[in-house]
């Protein structure tokens, strides 16, 4: 059995769809195929009315994914911004991060020096160019802002929870400015229902320009085809002739197992994860956000700037950058939860993920965002590649989003080209 699109997408998560529904518009024949349901690590589960993203996601309203879903003509979702109720801890203190009016004049975690160094920073961060720091890993971009121990700790944790990246010695420095820029200078935003908005409005722009959708089956190979164009083998045995083809499946290692040869993709990171304990609670905790300053810990609560919960609840996220072993992490978000005010009875649902992989490959010191692989990488003609760890624009989702779109733009191109050979 074989069936003929113009492009044919493999994986349907948010860089897949970008890719479909950019081809579709442009009036090419679209095919999206996942062995699983839409959305990828961008579903959001309903437990018992809470709404759990897979561990905490926020948009960073300045970032590549505003700006694809604006070219797809859609609307960024509705939503707010995080808590400014921000705490850390440091062993047995927990003060207020000074970032607030109060906690400039009463955080206990940094001293007045260190203050003013913080505020330094940031302030020099709206005219920062990420490009120019691309040389360097993040962790010796903070290592030359000359920051006192205290100070260097919490720019430390602020690159973490802005990038998901557990080791700053492995990740480029633009990468991580960029992300921390972002934040400052246009925030981030929770998303009401979570960001499976995201994912149904992108399958919507795919399915509405006339895309068709693929699930229950998976790709297993991509080659040339025997006439022309591209071959793509499902599992359950039939074979997809397309003109061009965009690989969404997920790391470098997923990509290149669907193809004889493998791919020149130069040099490229580790992946980066999280152990995520997500919580459906009773009561508002009584401290919004925490940051661990001397462990990659993160709590933060969603509710009530994003609905997510049923009327008087509350979902809050406990992450841990850097996944190890599941009983370690699981009895150190608990723990970390209890000191952001968590107690038992206030749990009403909860779930543990091991380990989350938040960005198949991080940008490479040396390299940085502009040299991680193209979307027109693959050995094969006329196969692209899309995800988080493709092509110069952005992190997390904006690099998903923004390598998806170039990517089902450059595979229309390809399809137009071979439609009139």
């Amino acid at each position: 059995m074989e069936d003929t699109y113009d492009v044919i997408v493999a994986g349907a998560g948010l860089a897949g769809l970008a890719a479909a529904a950019t081809a579709a518009r442009s009036g090419r024949r679209v095919l999206v195929v996942d062995g699983h349901a839409p959305g990828g690590r961008a579903r959001t589960d309903d437990r018992r009315g809470f709404l759990f993203n897979q561990g905490a996601h926020a948009l960073y309203l300045g970032g590549h994914a505003t700006r694809v879903l604006g070219d797809l003509g859609l609307p960024v979702p509705s939503g707010g911004k995080p808590s400014n109720d921000l705490w850390g801890t440091v062993g047995d203190v927990v003060s207020r991060l000074p970032f607030t009016a109060s906690g400039a004049v009463n955080s206990r975690l940094v001293d007045a020096v260190g203050k003013a160094q913080l505020a330094r920073v940031v302030l020099r961060l709206r005219s920062l160019d990420p490009a120019t720091v691309a040389d360097r890993s993040a962790a010796a971009w903070l290592r030359d802002l000359g920051l006192r121990p205290s100070a260097a700790a919490i720019m430390a944790t602020l690159a973490h929870v802005a990038s998901y990246a557990d080791d700053l010695e492995a990740i480029s420095a633009d990468a991580v400015a960029a992300q921390v820029k972002s934040a400052v200078a246009d925030g981030v935003r929770y998303l009401d229902g979570g960001w499976q908005v995201l994912v149904d409005g992108l399958r919507a722009a795919a399915t509405e320009a006339g895309a068709e959708l693929r699930t229950g089956t998976s790709i297993v190979g991509v080659e040339t085809h025997a006439d022309s164009g591209v071959a793509v083998l499902l599992a359950n045995g039939a074979t997809l002739k397309g003109a061009a083809a965009v690989l969404a499946v997920g790391g470098p290692a997923a990509v290149a197992s669907l193809l004889r040869e493998p791919p020149h993709w130069g040099l490229i990171g580790p992946p980066a994860t999280v152990a995520c304990l997500d919580l459906g609670l009773r009561r508002p905790p009584p401290k919004r956000v925490l940051f661990g300053l001397s462990e990659p810990l993160y709590f933060s609560t969603h509710t009530p700037s994003a609905a997510l919960a049923p009327p008087g609840r509350w979902v809050a996220h406990v992450m841990r950058y850097g996944a190890r072993d599941a009983d370690t992490d699981r009895a150190d978000l608990w723990a970390h939860a209890r000191v952001a005010g968590v107690e038992e009875g206030d749990v009403v649902e909860h779930r543990f993920l091991a380990r989350m992989v938040v960005t198949h490959a991080v940008p490479v010191p040396g390299l940085g965002l502009a040299g991680r692989p193209r979307v027109d990488a693959p050995s094969v003609r006329g196969v692209y590649v899309a995800g988080d760890w493709v092509g110069p624009d952005g992190l997390l989702a904006d690099g998903a989003l923004a390598s998806g779109a170039a990517a089902g733009q450059r595979a229309a191109r390809h399809a137009d080209h071979e439609l009139v050979r």
